[in-house]
Formats: C-alpha cells, sequence, structure tokens
C-alpha cells in the first residue's frame, strides 16, 4: 500500500509540474524555435506592404492601392502622415500623398503598427483580458515612445512607435498555447500572468526574428530588460525603448524593480537640456496631448495612474 501511495503522489507530481510555467514554457519555446507552432502571423496587408517597400520597382501609387484595400489602415495612415510627429505645414487628404510624405520604410512601420491590434485577440475571457492589458501598455510605450524620438537623432517616431508595440509581443504564442491546450490554466488570470510575464520576452526574440524585422528589433527585444545597458555612445532605438518602458511604470508596482531613471545609461545619452530637475524627461510633461492623441490612434486610451 505504501508503494502504491508513492506511486500515486508521483503521478500527481509529474501531472502538476506539466502544468507549470515551466512545462508551458519549454513546449512553446521547442515549437517556436523549430517553427512547429501555430504562431501569429502579420495581417496579408502587412505582409504586401513588406514586399512593396523591398520591391523598388513599387511605386507611391502602387503602395497606396493596397493600402486603400484596408478602409481603416488607410485613415490610419492619413491621420498620422498629419500627426504632430512628421510636423506637417500642410494637411494630406489621401492616401497616396501621405505615403510620399513619409516615405515607404515609416509607411511599413505605421501600417505593421496598425495590423498588430488585430493579434490581440482570444476567446477565452482571461486571455482577453491580459491581452488586452498587455497592448494598453504596450501602446503607452509606444506613445511615449514616439514622442521621445522627435528629439533624437537617427530614431525615427514611427520606428520608435512600432518598437514599442512589439516589445512584448512574446505574449502571443504564449496566450495561443495556452488557449488550445492548456484550458485549465487559461482559466487562471494569475496563473496566465505568471506564464506570461516570465517568459514573453524570449519568445519574444524569436517570434521578431521569424518575422523577418531587422536587427534594431530584434536588440529592443534582447535588451528589455537590460536596465543598465550602455549600447553606443549615442542614444539608439533600444535606449528609447527602455527609457519608455520606465515612464510607462510609473505609478504601478512595476517601477518597484526597476533603477532610478538617472542612474539609467540610457537616460544619461538622452540629448542635453530635456531633462527637468524632477529626474524626469521635461518633453514628456510637455507632449501630454500628443501621446493622448497617438494611444487613440492606436486603438487604446490613457493608461489608468495605477493598477493592481
Amino acid at each position: 500500500m505504501a508503494v502504491e501511495g508513492e506511486a500515486r503522489f508521483l503521478a500527481k507530481k509529474i501531472m502538476a509540474k506539466r502544468r507549470t510555467a515551466e512545462g508551458i514554457y519549454h513546449q512553446v519555446y521547442k515549437k517556436v524555435i523549430s517553427n512547429e507552432a501555430r504562431l501569429p502571423s502579420l495581417p496579408d496587408v502587412a505582409q504586401k506592404v513588406r514586399r512593396a517597400v523591398a520591391d523598388d520597382s513599387v511605386g507611391v501609387k502602387e503602395m497606396a492601392r493596397i493600402i486603400q484595400a484596408d478602409p481603416p489602415l488607410a485613415t490610419r495612415i492619413i491621420r498620422t502622415a498629419n500627426s504632430p510627429l512628421y510636423r506637417s505645414s500642410r494637411p494630406y487628404n489621401n492616401v497616396a500623398d501621405a505615403v510620399k510624405r513619409m516615405g515607404g520604410n515609416a509607411t511599413r512601420n505605421v501600417v505593421y503598427s496598425h495590423s498588430l491590434r488585430a493579434l490581440f485577440n482570444f476567446r477565452e475571457k482571461v486571455l482577453r483580458d491580459v491581452s488586452s492589458e498587455i497592448w494598453q501598455d504596450s501602446v503607452q510605450t509606444a506613445a511615449i515612445a514616439s514622442v521621445l524620438a522627435v528629439y533624437c537623432h537617427g530614431v525615427s517616431p514611427d520606428k520608435a512607435m512600432l518598437a514599442g508595440l512589439i516589445q512584448d509581443i512574446g505574449a502571443l504564442p504564449l496566450l495561443a498555447e495556452l488557449s488550445e491546450n492548456y484550458p485549465d490554466v487559461a482559466k487562471d488570470y494569475t496563473e496566465v500572468k505568471r506564464v506570461v510575464n516570465a517568459y514573453k520576452s524570449e519568445v519574444g526574440y524569436h517570434l521578431v526574428k521569424l518575422w523577418g524585422f531587422d536587427e534594431e528589433f530584434i536588440g529592443v527585444m534582447k535588451s528589455r530588460e537590460d536596465w543598465m545597458r550602455e549600447g553606443g555612445a549615442k542614444l539608439d532605438l533600444s535606449d528609447v525603448i527602455l527609457l519608455s518602458r520606465w515612464h510607462a511604470a510609473v505609478g504601478t508596482p512595476s517601477l518597484r524593480s526597476m533603477p532610478h531613471v538617472v542612474d539609467m545609461p540610457a537616460y544619461k545619452k538622452f540629448p542635453v537640456n530635456k531633462l527637468s530637475p524632477e529626474k524626469s524627461l521635461e518633453v514628456l510633461e510637455n507632449a501630454k496631448e500628443q501621446m493622448e492623441d497617438i494611444s487613440n490612434m492606436l486603438g487604446s486610451g490613457p493608461k489608468p495612474a495605477t493598477k493592481n
């Protein structure tokens, strides 16, 4: 009987281990690196625009035609071209003019940013809630990043906005795996958050590589938790996202695990005369309306001041 009891105990222990975050993560991780997982893919219009940008023979009119097939995207492109990010001296009322104003690469980045929202959608309530929180946090980071980039030579606002949106993209394969293979865990908000928070960075790194993003974005994924990252002498995209994530965390419990912003190498590289005596970035205080406009444009209102 003792042996039988021990066997039952070991069986329960094994089953429990299979349900742990570690077990789920290793299953997803293995699938990601072997390209076997049901990974999210960018919508068709985003892939078409990417191919168009890479093809020198494709002009503004053809790219505009691709975008116009998706009316909400067309509206986003025009709105972005007219936003303070591009400081336009005249309004742009059609997609072709907007694309010409922003350029191919910026247009592609805005298309990506628009397309990502549709990926954060799940049937299960808990997964919907978690994915919505992640998207809102990403939008907040993206809005801050796009504003900071205006003051940083070599980092475009559209690129900073996209980097802010993808820095938590690794949550998607994890949530999808929970939805498909761990329905019991998918009902447990605390467990879902634990799995996502523990492993989204590593999974996100592989997902961004799989999607074919360039090295700057891959660098963002690699350094998203490296608050004391030195990097190069000049501020780069990874620095902008680290600063943006820090400021997005102000007023939340997450800030307790982060260093003082003035100690961060990224902070010290920010252009001179933009730092306030209150140890924050003065430019953000002067751009609240602009950040709210960007947040609304991306499909999320401003983030609440505190979180439980």
